[in-house]
């Protein structure tokens, strides 16, 4: 049986779309012959015109998919995957006396489906007219909505048209397709499968539209050449890779004789989604569609087009970090013609052109001003600068790169290139063969190349520039590239005048050669004032790939010897806290653990390290400390970390588990150190000079845990001779715990129970130090503090450094606190103590005052009670009361003690004496106004009255050391003095009657 589905028709898996629905209706159509043709007994056919049998046919709800699968078994393959249902009306004319006949067959109807779904593609409302006659099929008002099969509720653009197809015989396939706002991800998922492969060059976003018309032969439907098209397109929102939004228009594109003519195209980004990133391409070109080739020409023009991207996109990746490679903006403008072959030997083309970028950036290498001309041809490739070499700025870092090639039908030789660039020269040459049996090879000099790079070192940006020296001589297969063991040469490099910023940090050579197999690298220099040597040899296998070099390492060994701390911190994070030292070490890598590449693994090595003369300020810290530790399973093991310290030895071991679960480096620290016996003042000197106010030893043991961002400290910790912003603590004890935030630079330490003997007394109470919160210098603190029967000479011995011999106790209440501290006049804070078996010489100026008492003598006066109230601020205490009393005397003052220097401004009165006298007097003054909360005015004068000639009122001026005493005259005492006199001033007139009764039964 001869019938149109007999001939062989040809898969549409390379065909567009839109001819991809085309043909699936015209094949429907085709398929309704092959059923009248099967259904009906053959008969003879005449000459004359044939009589035909009219049938109405009404199918509903057919099941594409097994529809398709039956085309296949009678040869008409659809190449396409299909579901979903379809409904004909048809009205078919079968010529009764031509049944063999295809072209005598007769349809007119309509084709329907609610949905169809052509390869992932969703079609809804699908409706055509079919119309087949002589052998021609006839689709007639075309049209259908695409759907988003993730949100089928929401169209995602249409198609309508008309298409003609000569089945019988096979003759030309002819459609005029309009597509209007069409998603472009569903229709690059069915490009994507026809290619065989994903392509991150496909536009995954946006919306595509245009108009064509277009006549292909049927037999040649699947090749691009043969198509005679005519149309426009444009394109709205479109995405590519990470590339941004971008608008497509092209307003006349067609393809005649084998050629494609786009005459204007433009493609810009910004417009669509109001971005501020703005891109524009606009060009045109006529280019050959034949195997055989032909004339070609083009012009395009860029403007602020992120080369980092277009970069990223041409080698399909699509990460986010990939574009760091290369940054920058480039405008260009671009124009060639030529005539392509089959063979690029006879090809030929000249390209010529400009560019141009204020900052363009490769590897982090910064390139500089960008202003050149672009010329290539089939025998040079010429970039030189616009300006004249002579003037240019010193941001031009590229001048001229010129050079010399010949492209034979088996290799492209590089005979010479000569570039200027970044104040030194890059010249040599290179064959790269077109087969993979030849040998590529490369010989390059390097001669004082001053690259600058960008670095990102301890959280900034820094310029790190170079002076770079060298040669390189190497050779592999050109089919064998990708397998190390097949190369050989050997490069040398030597960089000298490295600056990190504007300081020369040192200077490294290092060879790098390859041979049979082994690959080797070695490097020696002076890095920060040390010596630093790196070496690693990597024995390669057959077979082995360039991904496999890290795991056929042999041991890498990285020596540095007497790297000077200082330099190292200064040069690479500009800052200075005056510590200096030595550093040197070992590491020695065992494994690289590249074997898991799903895994993040770190290498595995074993380190050592010495600390050796470490300083602060010229002031030894520690003569020598060692670290031993191995790295295992992304876990860092301290074995030992030992040394001298402050004047005291330190130890910590445990463990650094460097990767967290997410397979980021994120460093948790679980550690056990101890500290014994270290100088606070000297282990405490990264607070500056805040340190010399905490005094003392001390010996610490905690545990260290947590991650850099929450560092907690939980221990204990002992001190001896401890003296806190001059408050002596003496021998003590508190539990420890302490939180570091490292990033945020801040810190809380806590005390929360100290207990400490102190002359013969105790203090206690709970310490708080924390970091600033505004990051500036010095410390925040807050502290509470108990003191039960501490000896009044050794406090006063060490707050105002008195020499007297003079002994007493003291019980009470003190706080201090401060927020920056740097010194102690940054403190403030209140004390309440109870004074008691106080003897006159250990207060400042008592001594002094005995020269206007006559015979009476305050030094060896012991006073049993007395108080001491006031607040600390401002850099003075400020006693709002002090006083003492004794059977023969009462002290009382008010006044200031400036911590700094210790000088005093006091006013003191003394009241001795004998009191018989008056005895009835004061107690009657005394009941009268004891429980008064104020004095009335009368009562101050009657005090002043009486008490006038047994008092004496001072004034305390000079320092602590050194007191000065001027006598005051006392014309009315002021309302605290005669409270005071009041409240107190029994005590003597009750000695003064008790000395009486005394002598009066002497007498007797």
């Amino acid at each position: 049986m001869t019938n149109c589905v007999s001939r062989r028709i040809p898969s549409i898996g390379r065909l567009p779309f839109v001819a991809c629905l085309t043909w699936v209706c015209l094949t429907w159509a085709c398929s309704g012959v092959a059923m009248a043709q099967q259904a009906e007994k053959p008969a003879a056919r005449v000459a004359n015109q044939p009589r035909y049998w009219t049938t109405e046919w009404s199918l509903s709800d057919i099941d594409v998919g097994k529809l398709a699968n039956r085309l296949e078994l009678i040869g008409i393959e659809t190449g396409l995957d299909l579901s979903g249902t379809v409904s004909v009306e048809f009205q078919v004319g079968i010529p009764m006396t031509s049944l063999r006949d295809a072209s005598a067959y007769r349809f007119d109807g309509t084709l329907t489906s609610p949905s169809l779904e052509v390869d992932g593609v969703l079609l809804k409302e699908l409706r055509t007219h079919v119309v087949y006659r002589d052998g021609v099929a006839t689709l007639q008002n075309l049209n259908s909505q695409i759907i988003d099969r993730e949100r089928p509720e929401e169209s995602t653009g249409s198609i309508e048209g008309t298409a003609t197809a000569q089945l019988v015989p096979r003759k030309d396939l002819s459609a005029d397709v309009t597509v209007t706002d069409l998603a472009v991800a569903p229709l690059a998922e069915l490009i994507a499968k026809l290619l065989g492969r994903t392509d991150d060059r496909l536009p995954s976003d946006g919306k595509f539209s245009g108009n064509a018309k277009f006549n292909v032969p049927l037999e040649t439907a699947s090749e691009i050449a043969t198509y005679r098209l005519d149309g426009k397109f444009s394109g709205r929102g479109l995405r590519i890779a990470n590339l941004p939004p971008a608008d497509f228009d092209a307003d006349h594109v067609e393809i005649e004789e084998e050629r494609l003519v786009v005459d204007r195209f433009t493609l810009s980004t910004g417009t669509s989604d109001n971005t501020a990133e703005t891109i524009r391409l606009l060009g045109n070109a006529s280019l050959p569609l034949s195997k055989d080739g032909g004339d070609f020409h083009f012009a395009i023009d860029g403007d602020d087009v992120p080369i980092g991207n277009v970069v990223a996109l041409m080698a399909q990746q699509n990460g986010p970090d990939n574009s760091s490679f290369v940054s920058g903006k480039i405008d260009f403008r671009l124009m060639g013609d030529g005539k392509l072959a089959d063979k690029i030997a006879q090809s030929s083309w000249n390209i010529r052109g400009s560019v141009a970028s204020p900052k363009l950036s490769v590897a982090g290498v910064d390139l500089g001003t960008v202003e050149h001309d672009i010329e290539l041809t089939p025998t040079v490739f010429n970039v030189t600068s616009k300006r004249d070499t002579e003037t240019l700025p010193k941001s031009f870092r590229l001048i001229a790169l010129k050079s010399a090639f010949t492209i034979g039908d088996e290799s492209l030789v590089i005979k010479q290139i000569d570039a200027t660039l970044f104040d030194g020269n890059l010249s040599g040459s290179a064959t790269i063969p077109f087969v993979e049996s030849g040998t590529a090879t490369a010989k390059l000099e390097l001669d004082g190349i001053q690259p600058r790079i960008e670095l990102s070192l301890a959280g900034r940006k820094t310029i790190v520039t170079a002076g770079i020296e060298g040669n390189l001589d190497w050779q592999v297969p050109m089919g064998k590239v990708d397998q190390p063991d097949q190369h050989s040469g050997q490069a040398r490099l030597s960089v000298t005048g490295i600056t990190i910023g504007d300081t020369d940090v040192g200077a490294i050579k290092a060879v790098a050669s390859a041979e049979a197999g082994k690959i080797s690298l070695n490097a020696n220099g002076r890095l920060f004032d040390g010596s630093v040597t790196v070496a690693t040899t990597a024995n390669m296998q057959a077979g082995d790939r360039w991904s496999d070099v890290t795991s056929r390492l042999a041991a890498t060994v990285i020596e540095f010897d007497e790297v000077k701390i200082d330099r190292l911190i200064k040069d690479v994070t500009t800052s200075t806290i005056e510590v200096t030292g030595l550093v040197s070490g070992k590491v020695s890598v065992s494994d690289w653990n590249t074997h898991a590449p799903d895994k993040v693994e770190l290498p595995s090595a074993d380190v050592q390290l010495e600390i050796s003369r470490f300083s602060h300020r010229s002031r030894l810290l520690s003569r020598s400390m060692r670290l031993e530790g191995k790295l295992r399973n992304n876990i860092f093991d301290v074995a030992s970390l030992v040394g001298d310290y402050a004047e005291g030895s330190t130890h910590a071991r445990g463990r650094v588990y460097l990767i967290d679960e997410s397979g980021t480096l994120h460093p948790r620290a679980d550690l056990r150190v101890s500290a014994n016996r270290v100088n606070l003042a000297q282990s405490l000197w990264f607070l500056g000079d805040t340190a010399e106010d905490y005094q003392g030893r001390a010996s610490v043991s905690a545990t260290v845990a947590g991650y850099q961002d929450s560092i907690r400290v939980r221990g204990s910790a002992d001190g001896r001779e401890l003296s806190l912003y001059g408050l002596p603590l003496g021998k003590a004890h508190s539990g420890l715990m302490a939180e570091a935030n490292v990033g945020r630079k801040s810190w809380k330490v806590r005390f929360p129970s100290v207990r400490s003997t102190q002359g013969g007394g105790q203090v206690e109470g709970a310490l708080a130090l924390n970091s600033t919160r505004s990051g500036g210098r010095g410390i925040d603190m807050e502290s509470r503090w108990n003191t039960r029967r501490v000896d009044i000479f050794r406090l006063s011995n060490e707050v105002g450094r008195s020499t007297s011999l003079a002994r007493g106790e003291i019980t009470g209440d003190i706080s201090l606190n401060g927020k920056s501290i740097q010194n102690l006049a940054d403190l403030s804070g209140r004390f309440n103590f109870s004074l008691g078996q106080t003897r006159g010489a250990g207060i400042p100026g008592l001594v002094a005052v005995s020269r206007f008492l006559g015979p009476i003598s305050l030094v060896n006066q012991t006073f049993n009670v007395g108080e001491a109230k006031g607040i600390i601020g401002g850099g003075a205490i400020t006693v709002d009361e002090f006083w003492l009393g004794s059977d023969a005397a009462l002290v009382q003052a008010d006044g200031k003690v400036y911590i700094q220097g210790g000088r005093l401004d006091m006013n003191a009165l003394i009241a001795t004496g004998d009191y018989r006298d008056i005895a009835a007097n004061f107690a009657q003054l005394a009941q009268q106004y004891a429980l008064r909360t104020l004095l009335p005015t009368s009562a101050i004068l009657d005090v002043t009255e009486l008490l006038r000639d047994r008092t004496l009122v001072v004034r305390v001026m000079g320092t602590l050391g050194d007191p000065i005493i001027r006598v005051q005259p006392v014309q009315t005492f002021r309302e605290e003095t005669a409270r005071f006199l009041l409240r107190e001033g029994q005590r003597l007139v009750l000695a003064g009657i008790t000395v009486g009764a005394a002598d009066g039964l002497t007498t007797k």
